[in-house]
């Protein structure tokens, strides 16, 4: 029996835990996902906490069902292979800060001139444009900005308390996979791509 997303396939720019949640959702699906990372050093989480054959356990469960390629996208060879593999993809996402995919060349714009219905995915912490746009996220950050640390205290007046899991990476996730099957769905039927944007912080804002 097929699975749901036989014949998509996906080109995966992300590091770290929102980005690989919504491709992992998606290739547990069926979907086709190639994990691109940097020589070396590759996605950050393969580092931390207890490791296993160079990997932990974070890296493995997020990144799943994917197959994998080192590129280093700086180098103009490596680039040139990777626009080759835009023709071939269905869905490209990152989470790069903003404004770095476009200066290397993985931007929307670069890739939509290869491929003009392809879906395009970007995924920041507080969002594209703004005060914040430049910032480092972590989730404890968008745990405390949102108001959600506030909401886990129970009043305004307790003090503030986090939520022992990464909810905002995760939620983050989910509602990029959510919004990646909308698009699909959407290109079925009018045979034109999109460009997905979506912050966490506006994603657990949203939640709430």
């Amino acid at each position: 029996m097929a699975s749901l997303f036989d014949g998509i396939r996906i080109l995966d720019l992300t590091s770290m835990i929102s980005g690989p949640t919504t491709t992992l959702i998606l290739a547990d699906q069926g979907a086709d996902v190639i994990k691109i990372e940097t020589p070396e050093t590759g996605d950050h989480t393969r580092m931390v906490s207890t490791r296993r054959a160079g990997m932990s356990a974070s890296f493995v469960n997020n990144n799943r069902n994917k197959r994998s390629l080192t590129l280093n996208l700086k180098d103009e060879r490596c680039l040139v292979a990777f626009h080759a593999l835009v023709k071939t993809a269905d869905v490209i996402v990152q989470n790069f800060r903003p404004g770095v995919a476009d200066r290397i060349g993985v931007g929307e714009a670069a890739c939509r001139e290869i491929k003009d219905d392809i879906i395009y995915v970007s995924i920041s912490g507080f969002g594209e444009t703004g005060p914040y746009a430049q910032k480092p996220v972590y989730d404890p950050l968008v745990q405390a900005l949102s108001g959600l640390t506030t909401v886990q205290a129970g009043s305004d007046e307790n003090r503030p308390r986090l939520v022992r899991t990464i909810l905002p990476d995760k939620l983050t996730g989910y509602a990029a996979s959510q919004a990646i099957s909308a698009a699909l769905f959407h290109r079925e039927r009018t045979g034109t791509g999109q460009h997905i944007k979506l912050s966490m912080l506006d994603t657990v804002i949203s939640f709430l």
